[in-house]
């Protein structure tokens, strides 16, 4: 596989603790790389971009304009108004959910056994941090997620491929704003296993580049 980050270097780095995000302002041209640290976590991604950060991604556009459920090398990731965001240029994995949205609290879990938040929470925290509030963030694509669809239609969801340090690249298309979590466990499909600890399911790794040599176009 052809190392595309070959002549980048990064200018910005944050591993996030399980139930945790981070947001990140990205231009034009520069890549964002996402590494699973630990293996068989699942980074839970959003991008904001346009006017007023008013496009999100959408997974049934992106779905429906690369005509499949399995997201690729090659693939762009399309917003809400059919602008494409984001491209993916390297992957380890090959293997990733457009299908499912944040983990949502077990309301049958209280006390000590209850996650302390959900992945969702987790977005919504991380955009808010650079000044986005109130974003809806419920659409994001599920990187490293192994997702099956049985033959009567039902989800099943399985442990992730993804190994130690295991890697996908995303080139931006256009200005934006990206938001990684990672997300919780789950203990069955949909729901989010009790909360094992900050850290405790390992980091996810992201890093911003640009190009060697290139000067930000932010002041």
């Amino acid at each position: 596989m052809a190392n595309v980050l070959v002549g980048h270097r990064a200018t910005r780095a944050k591993q996030i603790d399980c139930g945790r995000a981070a947001a990140f302002e990205v231009e034009r041209g520069q890549l964002v790389q996402i590494v699973d640290l630990a293996g068989k976590q699942v980074a839970s991604l959003v991008a904001l971009s346009g006017d007023a950060r008013a496009e999100r991604i959408s997974t049934p556009v992106t779905i429906t304009a690369n005509a499949s459920l399995v997201f690729k090398v090659g693939d762009k990731l399309y917003s809400n108004r059919n602008t494409a965001v984001l491209e993916l240029v390297e992957d380890t994995v090959g293997r990733h959910d457009l299908l499912t949205s944040p983990l949502p609290r077990d309301p049958e879990l209280t006390g000590k056994a209850a996650p302390a938040g959900s992945t969702l929470d987790a977005l919504v925290a991380a955009a808010a941090d650079l000044g986005i509030e109130n974003a809806d963030l419920s659409d994001p694509v599920n990187l490293f997620k192994h997702v099956v669809i049985k033959q009567r239609g039902e989800l099943d969801v399985r442990d992730p491929l993804s190994e130690r340090n295991d890697t996908v690249v995303l080139r931006a298309l256009v200005d934006a704003v990206v938001v990684v979590a990672n997300a919780f466990p789950e203990k069955k499909a949909g729901v989010a296993a009790p909360d094992p600890g900050y850290g405790r399911n390992g980091q996810i790794l992201v890093r911003v580049y640009r190009e060697a040599g290139a000067t930000s176009g932010r002041s």
